[in-house]
C-alpha cells in the first residue's frame, strides 16, 4: 500500500460530515475525525456555512481544530480569527441598490450574525432543506457599519445577469435557488494555504474530501483528494479516489483508502 505523510485533513460539511438523508453526522464520520486527531492530524471543517447555522444544528463541538467558514472568507482556530476578507463596500452597495430595485431576498452575514432584508416562502423552503432556521428579518437601505464576509442572493440566473457584470471585487458560486457571494480574494483553496502557512506544512501533507462544486479549488488546493459518492459529478472528475456515500459509511472509508485509519468499518 502507498504510503502517505498527511499531517491535515480538511473536509466540507454538508454532504461529506453531515448528512441531510438523516439530519445528522453518521457515527462513523465522527469516529473517524476522532481517530485522525488521537494521532496528532489536524482536522478542519471548510464549509459555505456560517458558524451560527452549525450552532443551530448542534455540530459546533464536532471535534475539529479549526473551522474554515463562509467559504473560506472567515477562518477560526484555537480561539481566533487567524484569516478573513470582508466584501467590498462598493460591491456591497451595489448588490443592496439592487436587491432593493429589482427585489429579491440577501443573507447577510458578518462575523457574528446572519440577517435577511426580507421575508420569502421561497426562502423558507430553502432554510428547511439545509436545516437552519429562518434568520432575522432586518429592513437593509444602505452597507452595514459592520464587514460583511458573505452575501446570499435569492434570485434567479436571469436576475443575477443583469447586474452581476458591475461587480468588481466579488465572485460568487450558485446553489439551488441562490448564490454564495464573496470577496475575489478568498475560497476554499485559498483557506486551505492560510491554514498549512500557519502550521507549517506543505501541500503534500493535504487531504481534502468534499461533495458540492464549491469544493473543487478545496480538493486543488490539498496534496490528496476524494469525493463522496453522493457528491457533484464535476467534483468526482478532481478527486484521486471517489469513495461511498455519506450513509454509507463514505468519510471512514476515504480515510481507510489513504491509510489514515487501518480497520474497516
Amino acid at each position: 500500500m502507498k504510503e502517505y505523510d498527511i499531517k491535515a485533513v480538511f473536509l466540507d460539511f454538508d454532504g461529506t460530515v453531515f448528512s441531510h438523508g438523516t439530519g445528522s453526522v453518521p457515527s462513523s464520520a465522527l469516529r473517524a475525525v476522532e481517530i485522525l486527531r488521537e494521532k496528532g492530524i489536524l482536522v478542519f471543517c471548510a464549509t459555505g456555512r456560517h458558524i451560527l447555522e452549525i450552532r443551530d444544528m448542534h455540530c459546533e463541538h464536532l471535534p475539529f481544530d479549526g473551522w474554515l467558514t463562509l467559504n473560506g472568507a472567515l477562518c477560526q482556530a484555537e480561539g481566533e480569527t487567524f484569516f478573513s476578507v470582508p466584501l467590498d463596500r462598493e460591491d456591497l452597495e451595489l448588490l443592496i441598490n439592487e436587491s432593493s430595485r429589482i427585489p429579491f431576498p440577501l443573507l447577510f452575514l458578518e462575523e457574528d450574525a446572519m440577517y435577511i432584508n426580507r421575508d420569502d416562502e421561497s426562502v423558507r423552503r430553502d432554510m428547511e432543506k439545509i436545516h437552519t432556521p429562518m434568520p432575522e428579518i432586518r429592513f437593509v437601505n444602505s452597507v452595514p457599519e459592520k464587514e460583511i464576509y458573505m452575501l446570499v442572493p435569492y434570485c434567479s440566473d436571469e436576475i443575477w445577469n443583469s447586474f452581476c457584470g458591475r461587480l468588481k471585487k466579488t465572485k460568487w458560486t450558485r446553489w439551488s435557488s441562490a448564490l454564495d457571494v464573496m470577496s475575489k480574494d478568498v475560497g476554499k483553496g485559498t483557506a486551505v494555504q492560510q491554514t498549512l502557512k500557519r502550521y507549517g506544512l506543505r501541500m503534500d501533507q493535504s487531504l481534502a474530501v468534499g461533495d458540492g462544486p464549491n469544493d473543487v479549488e478545496l480538493l486543488q488546493a490539498c496534496g490528496f483528494s476524494a469525493a463522496m459518492a453522493n457528491g457533484d459529478e464535476i467534483l468526482k472528475k478532481e478527486a484521486d479516489y471517489i469513495t461511498d456515500d455519506i450513509d454509507n459509511d463514505g468519510l471512514w472509508k476515504a480515510f481507510v483508502h489513504f491509510g489514515l485509519i487501518q480497520e474497516e468499518i
